[in-house]
């Protein structure tokens, strides 16, 4: 069940994984941001891993996708503007400097979030994602192109539908691509095929990093990530068997190399560079 947070730029759907209701002791808070046409149920499997190891998650829909309001215009679907709504996450619930994940396009987001106000947050994990535009962006493109002037229904049916054919959990994945705002979408893609590097910029911060992507993961080249990695002086971890979503794939082995790395990662205050 998700419930709003009503945030400076309108209110975010959000799911909260309490740790409360599981054994161990409360270790801390994170925020998970999704990817590209996600949302916060792609969470659903090691949001409860990650609360049972002890922190309380946090992993809202980015505006406009799925459950969160759509915005009254595209400049709220930029990664400098979702990367605000999780600073502004951080400060609607009082928490104390989380961690922060971000998956596929949410990694950009995040890398946005962190420069934004890097004393707000713990740690950075970029998951399945990349220092800067995909290289070659071949859903997102296909998208850019065939979405314009289309319904999201029609869109669904044209060409979104056949993606799904074999998902078990279909009807979810039709129900939140019906709900989201094809504006937000386009600006995603366009996003995705531009985005520059900030990395000289968070390595200034000195923020603890982790690099995580499925072996098989093809949306950013491997050699890209693990380049990254050595930019950030980050945490690299490889997870066997699983592709652009281990977080789906394999479940139990991310949740526990993302709370490994937490769980290591001390309670320090990471200012903005002058």
């Amino acid at each position: 069940m998700s419930s709003l947070a009503n945030l400076p730029q309108g209110p975010l759907a959000i799911n909260i994984f309490e740790p409360d209701a599981y054994e161990g002791s409360y270790k801390g808070d994170a925020i998970l941001v999704h990817g590209f046409t996600g949302s916060k149920e792609d969470f659903d499997y090691i949001g409860p891993l990650l609360a049972k190891c002890g922190y309380r998650v946090f992993a809202p829909d980015n505006r406009a996708q799925h459950e969160s309001p759509i915005a009254e215009n595209d400049s709220a679907y930029t990664s400098q503007a979702h990367g605000r709504d999780v600073v502004d996450l951080v400060r609607h619930f009082n928490l104390d400097r989380p961690h922060l994940f971000g998956h596929s396009f949410g990694g950009l987001v995040a890398q946005c979030a962190v420069l934004q106000a890097p004393e707000l947050f713990r740690s950075l994990t970029l998951f399945c994602s990349g220092p800067s535009a995909q290289p070659t962006p071949r859903f997102s493109a296909q998208l850019a192109k065939d979405l314009p002037g289309k319904t999201m229904q029609e869109a669904w049916q044209e060409f979104a539908e056949e993606m799904y054919v074999n998902h078990p959990r279909k009807e979810l994945m039709k129900k939140r691509w019906l709900a989201n705002d094809p504006l937000s979408l386009l600006v995603h893609a366009r996003e995705l095929a531009t985005f520059e590097s900030v990395l000289s910029e968070i390595a200034a911060r000195k923020i603890p990093a982790h690099v995580v992507y499925g072996e098989n993961d093809d949306a950013w080249p491997l050699e890209m990530q693990n380049e990254m990695a050595k930019d950030l002086s980050a945490q690299l971890s490889i997870i066997k068997d699983a592709g652009h979503c281990p977080n789906e794939d394999q479940p139990e082995a991310a949740a526990k190399v993302i709370a490994d790395f937490w769980d290591v990662t001390p309670h320090v205050r990471f200012e903005s560079a002058n």
